[in-house]
């Protein structure tokens, strides 16, 4: 007799939801314990990682790292690894700071509405252009070199930053930056957030709802373009031709060449889409939040490239589930720098002189999900049998 290791042939009764939640719960409590190791108290720990579950500051987040879930989602749906989606942001970012603020530039705070929405959405186009190629490239070298995705994302990646480096520090470095290496302001007139004015209450609750409410009409437009993309991805992972073969690349290759498909095309069409999301992402970030590349440009997008692929794992690649996935990831990150703000956790690094320690400490919950949803996960789809 021997123990073996197997796939479940019937995957675990409401798996993919205890996997999400002990994944996040194993997070918190990793974090919260480390708070307590170093010194910190851990109850304001807690207490302010839930109570950022409804603070109306994860909207922002929230809305981009939904958009990038799905990008990344069809690519994982073909079992296809995009950890690309910083570098495919990033050239999308370079080709919107070309068209605002070089090709049009204009010192006006007002310009004609069709002016202003026909260069808004001629930068869209070319973002979406941008983030595409740069995916297609990276689908090309895995289809026709047979390199692995994921080293080449990555690599390409740290080219689009040097890229957007060299460019931001030379011929895009703005004029009046007094000698910052970065661009201009993007003019007024391209901006595609909505400014609103709220008066605080003194009512925890009705100032919670009314954030929201501000929230969400400052980034209208986000959310029109959300919407838009989620109908786009259920079509097209549901009830398209294109989506079919995407699903089947991820499950059986062969046969998807015995139906006549070429794998390579699929392959490659497969990161043109999901890098097209991923630029059509940066450009409404550029245009709604971001208004200007600093250098240098890793430190542009909050590394939401990377936690989108936390978002598209958490979800269990369900198209539903990437919103709640999205919100979760947006409000365990912006909490864990919550945390680190707290003054018990500022005077144990300054006790312990791990000054500058402080990014590794946000990023500890991450990594501690990560982890637990790739054991809990394989738990999920394995077990162990016993055979004589």
């Amino acid at each position: 007799m021997r123990i073996v290791l197997v796939r479940r042939k019937k995957p675990l009764k409401y798996g993919g939801l205890i996997v999400a939640l002990l994944s996040l719960l194993s997070g918190i409590l990793v974090f919260t314990i480390f708070a307590w190791l170093i010194g910190a108290n851990p109850y304001p720990v807690v207490e302010t990682i839930a109570t950022t579950f409804i603070f109306p500051g994860v909207v922002k987040d929230f809305i981009i790292l939904t958009l990038l879930g799905y990008a990344l989602l069809i690519a994982f749906k073909g079992a296809l690894w995009n950890i690309g989606a910083e570098g495919q942001m990033h050239m999308a970012f370079l080709v919107s700071i070309y068209i605002t603020l070089i090709v049009f530039f204009t010192t006006e705070k007002s310009l004609p509405f069709y002016i202003s929405i026909g260069v808004i959405l001629l930068s869209i186009v070319a973002a979406v252009a941008a983030g595409a190629l740069w995916g297609g490239l990276a689908g090309v070298i895995k289809a026709y070199a047979g390199v692995d995705e994921v080293p080449v994302t990555l690599i390409l990646n740290y080219i689009a930053y040097f890229i957007g480096d060299i460019l931001v520090y030379g011929p895009f470095r703005g004029k009046y930056v007094y000698g910052y290496a970065r661009t201009d302001l993007i003019p007024d007139p391209y901006k595609l957030s909505i400014p609103v004015q709220r008066q605080l209450s003194g009512n925890a609750l009705i100032d919670t709802v009314t954030g929201y409410i501000v929230e969400f009409a400052t980034y209208a437009v986000w959310i029109v373009a959300l919407i838009l993309v989620l109908i786009f991805t259920y079509w097209l992972l549901n009830k398209s031709n294109i989506g079919l073969r995407i699903k089947i690349l991820g499950s059986n290759p062969d046969y998807l060449v015995s139906l006549g498909y070429d794998v390579r095309k699929t392959t490659v069409l497969t990161f043109v889409l999901s890098g097209a999301i991923a630029g059509l992402t940066a450009a409404l970030y550029y245009h709604g939040s971001l208004y200007r590349l600093e250098y240098p440009l890793e430190y542009n997008t909050a590394s939401y490239g990377y936690l989108a692929i936390l978002v598209a794992w958490l979800s269990m690649l369900d198209v539903y589930l990437v919103p709640l996935s999205a919100y979760i990831v947006s409000a365990v990150i912006l909490g864990s720098q919550r945390v680190s703000s707290l003054p018990s956790v500022r005077e144990a690094f300054i006790r312990l002189q791990l000054g500058g320690a402080e990014m590794a400490f946000k990023l500890l919950m991450f990594g501690s999900i990560l982890l637990a949803y790739t054991i809990l996960r394989f738990i999920q789809d394995y077990e162990l049998k016993v055979v004589s």
